[in-house]
């Protein structure tokens, strides 16, 4: 019996693809036992939410500091040459 609807792990979509897309999926599961559809898709919006987020990163990045990144910045900074400083100096 199947497990009802509110059990599924996984929700279940429709899309609509581009035949060409289609058959090199279905190329592509015909020669790798035990993958399907549904994996192949899966793997696939996988590796664009990674994109994503990636892209996500960057352009926090890029983006200007505030005020207050900015000085949290000059404070590791001063952080870092204390410490090199006393890691440096003679004993």
């Amino acid at each position: 019996m199947a497990a009802p609807a509110l059990e599924r792990t996984r929700a279940k979509i429709s899309v609509t693809v581009d035949p060409a897309l289609l058959k090199a999926v279905d190329a592509y599961v015909a020669e790798h036992v035990g993958q399907d559809r549904s994996k192949v898709v899966d793997i696939a919006l996988w590796r664009w939410f990674a994109e994503q987020q990636e892209e996500a990163i960057a352009a926090q990045h890029r983006a200007p500091l505030d005020d207050a990144a900015r000085g949290e910045m000059d404070d590791w900074r001063a952080i870092r040459r204390a410490a090199a400083a006393r890691r440096l100096s003679p004993r």
